[in-house]
């Protein structure tokens, strides 16, 4: 594994400003920068600063800050000092606010733009650096464009780190020729040896939520980062491969369809991302009980999922059918070529008629055909695809109702509303209750962005992970490492 890419960039991180001279090639622009650079201050931020000086007073300073991922915008702070022919000022640049979240992983590119009174200008060179923890010992290890980002916390962290890194490939390896994407920029991955250390860097949620909720990956397709639960946890167990193979997928598909990322209909993109970790038998129960009870949906209506628990974990299983049934009968080619033709298209279903010839109708008949069901009329409406869903709570599912999940494993997830497209991906799994709590109570939905409540169920060992159902990409069915013992044995 070479290391020095990721390395000099954690170099920075560690160093946090650097001063150097600057002037100049036109004699006649007189400004010097003496001294420029950032502080870590996460997870407030960084705080970036200069000192320069001209011939004319110097009126205005800024620092321009850019991701470095899907989007190429730029945003500006104002850099705050004293005008005058020699200055020296800050400026803040927040990590959560309203309207900017930069998650930790992200490489960001940033430079200074300095104004004279008489109009004279100088932008300074791009640096960059990646946005991580601070007080905590980074190091990384790559495979070139594949960077994963770990700390010494335990023996096992860097071996952790190592297992992330080779999943990773492995999911790039094989998923990249049928999204038919070839990586030029960096895909970052954080993995956190705490929980503790992983929660800070989480976006803000419910005092419920981070008490009964445990986030095991949450992927952020704009800026090509994904972060992992790798603490030595029993309760985390194996999950931290199958979250890092799904949730990558998810970076990829965004990589693969560029701008059009929310033109993809969430059964695609989830049902590549089950299909990256090998397929999930468990989804399969409800997939066969919606088919012995002929309640599969039309694929057009699934452009995002809503409803209950059990309709989303449903979903999922039909989103990974449906583009198994896809890649058997077409074979990869197809698949690329639907991507290709998203990205330029920012149409779906357009896209799916030029790349396979089919109608999402057509698609539909000709997968449920493939499960033994009937063919829908080719005018039987179809449900609405659901654009604009409002924050909802559903109802409590009772005990012997029959909304509940077909078999006792079966794993119940709560509902949440749609996020922002291509917002992160988080993945859930439930904190195992104290041994004298109360049954948990039955799902109530989450906010959009937040993690939702807790799901209904069992205390661990016996119950398995909850998912978060979001829109862009949704979250990943984690098993917990208890059940996959009690399966398995």
């Amino acid at each position: 594994m070479t290391k020095w890419v990721a390395a000099f960039a954690i170099m920075l991180i560690m160093v946090g400003s650097f001063a150097f001279g600057a002037r100049t090639a036109d004699a006649q622009q007189a400004i010097t920068v003496n001294e420029q650079g950032y502080e870590n201050q996460f997870p407030d931020g960084l705080r970036f600063h200069l000192e320069a000086e001209s011939s004319s007073p110097i009126e205005e300073i800024r620092v321009y800050v850019r991701k470095l991922g899907q989007s190429s915008r730029s945003v500006y702070r104002t850099v705050e000092f004293e005008p005058g022919e020699r200055v020296s000022g800050e400026a803040l640049f927040q990590s959560k606010t309203a309207n900017e979240f930069i998650p930790t992983g992200t490489r960001l590119s940033y430079h200074f733009d300095i104004r004279t009174a008489d109009g004279q200008r100088l932008e300074t060179e791009p640096q960059v650096l990646v946005y991580l923890n601070r007080g905590l010992d980074w190091d990384s290890v790559s495979d070139g464009l594949i960077n994963v980002y770990y700390y010494h916390h335990t023996s096992q962290s860097e071996e952790r780190a190592n297992q992330v890194l080779e999943v990773a490939a492995d999911t790039y390896a094989h998923m990249g020729p049928i999204l038919g994407v070839e990586l030029t920029e960096p895909m970052n991955l954080v993995v956190y040896s705490d929980y503790a250390d992983m929660r800070a860097a989480l976006q803000t949620s419910s005092r419920v939520a981070q008490q009964r909720l445990r986030t095991l990956g949450q992927a952020f397709t704009n800026e090509r980062t994904l972060l992992v639960d790798g603490s030595n946890d029993p309760f985390v167990g194996d999950n931290i491969l199958t979250t890092t193979a799904h949730e990558f997928t998810h970076l990829l598909v965004a990589d693969a369809a560029g701008t059009a990322y929310g033109q993809v209909y969430v059964w695609l993109n989830e049902g590549l991302a089950v299909y990256s970790e090998g397929g999930n038998t468990e989804f399969g129960l409800y997939v066969n009980t919606a088919i012995r009870n002929d309640a599969v949906p039309p694929l057009a209506s699934l452009r995002t999922y809503a409803g209950t628990p059990q309709e989303t974990l449903r979903n999922y299983g039909l989103g990974h059918s449906v583009v198994t049934y896809m890649l058997d009968t077409y074979g990869t080619e197809k698949m690329t070529r639907l991507f290709d033709a998203i990205r330029t298209m920012h149409n779906f279903e357009k896209s799916l008629e030029t790349a396979y010839g089919l109608t999402i109708i057509e698609l539909d008949n000709e997968w449920r055909e493939s499960l033994g069901l009937a063919p829908r009329e080719l005018s039987t409406p179809v449900l609405p695809a659901f654009q604009a869903i409002p924050t909802r709570r559903p109802t409590p599912i009772p005990a012997g109702s029959a909304q509940q999940a077909p078999a006792p494993q079966a794993t119940e997830r709560p509902t949440a509303t749609p996020m922002p497209k291509n917002e992160p991906a988080p993945t859930y799994t439930p904190m195992p209750a104290p041994a004298t709590a109360a049954p948990p109570a039955a799902p109530s939905g989450g906010g959009c962005g937040a993690p939702p409540p807790r799901s209904a169920g069992r205390s661990l060992p016996t119950e398995v992970a909850s998912v978060a159902l979001l829109a862009g990409p949704l979250g990943l069915l984690a098993f917990g490492a208890a059940r996959r013992r009690d399966r398995d044995g």
